[in-house]
């Protein structure tokens, strides 16, 4: 009887380290993949639409610099950043710098309803730049964890800044001007 247990024992234990192994390998070959969009990398296919109409997509990218943020209603730190954006849309030539804001609501909360959100959000806050709403692809192929989440491209439409949680306008603004200084 001692030794069926040892037996099944012994089995028992290789299984879970055959699972390990297996679990390692697996992580070790996706490890690039987790985690938000990097600097450099692709910027993966994505239409959402805009709460004005039409669509923002990756092929909108080129021609000006970029600042795309992740962001919901309930978030304090994505209203903040969002009022921070504000001003600098003021700031910059909207031929050469484009800001977008895309609505990541979730919690059960429809399309249209968070269409409908960013829209009342935007005219209270009186936020001229655009906003659209995301239900979970774009958000997912860039990576993106906690909200804000803002991403900065240049005007070839490559990412070149990511930021996971609250920046400051500041920083956005000294991107900015690095990029559009760029021949």
């Amino acid at each position: 009887m001692m030794r069926a247990a040892t037996i099944a024992g012994v089995v028992f234990v290789g299984l879970i380290a055959t699972s390990a192994i297996r679990d390692a390998v697996v992580g070790a070959a996706s490890f690039g993949r987790m985690g938000p969009l990097a600097p450099g990398r692709d910027v993966p296919q994505f239409a959402v639409p805009l709460v004005d109409g039409g669509t923002f997509a990756n092929a909108d990218l080129s021609g000006r610099v970029h600042v795309v943020t992740f962001w919901a209603t309930w978030c304090p730190y994505c209203r903040d950043e969002l009022d921070e954006l504000g001003p600098m849309f003021e700031a910059y030539d909207e031929a050469k710098v484009r800001i977008v804001a895309v609505n990541r609501e979730g919690g059960g909360v429809t399309p249209a309803q968070a269409k409908a959100m960013s829209k009342r959000y935007r005219e209270a806050k009186q936020l001229g730049f655009g906003f659209a709403v995301d239900d979970g692809p774009m958000a997912r192929s860039f990576g993106v964890g906690p909200i804000p989440h803002t991403a900065i491209f240049d005007r070839e439409g490559r990412l070149r800044q990511v930021h996971q949680g609250r920046v400051s306008g500041a920083t956005i603004a000294e991107e900015i001007d690095e990029l559009l200084a760029e021949p």
